[in-house]
């Protein structure tokens, strides 16, 4: 359970990283971006965060107490680029519901990072399976926006 929600983690986390990577919040200023234009840029930075991510180690609480704090950021960096986004009307409540679970997602990092800098594994275990069931609607939201890629990163 522990590798499976630290592989989680850290698909997450690269997830993060594209988006702050390979984004660069260029939504279209205050035009709204067609359908396809939006999953493409989303997917182009779920990408970007996979390779970014994978270069931080989380495969156990001290490395996550050690990198976590850098994780995070990914995270609040990706869901900040995601948010820049300017997605078409059809798609504005998935989309919000999408950046608002990224949030989720950080914050939820934050406190996992700091329980395993506390030495607290039964509490680092607790968030890894709320992470896990947060990113399980991550990937629907993600789907249901056209962004395959990021949807199946988040599976």
């Amino acid at each position: 359970m522990m590798n499976r929600t630290l592989v989680i983690s850290a698909v997450l986390v690269a997830a993060t990283a594209v988006v702050a990577a390979g984004c660069g919040g260029g939504g279209g200023g205050d035009k709204p971006l067609s359908k396809a234009a939006y999953a493409a840029k989303a997917d182009a930075a779920c990408a970007a965060a996979q390779k970014k991510g994978s270069s931080l180690d989380l495969s156990s609480i001290e490395k996550i107490a050690a990198s976590g704090d850098k994780a995070k950021n990914v995270l609040d960096d990706l869901a900040n680029d995601i948010d820049d986004l300017q997605p078409p009307d059809a798609l504005k409540d998935s989309a919000s519901s999408l950046v608002t679970g990224l949030k989720k997602e950080a914050s939820d990092f934050g406190d996992m990072t700091q329980a395993a800098k506390d030495g607290n594994e039964a509490k680092v275990k607790d968030i890894q399976g709320t992470l896990q069931s947060e990113s399980a609607a991550t990937s629907e939201d993600a789907r249901f926006v056209g962004a395959t890629g990021c949807a199946r990163l988040f599976a």
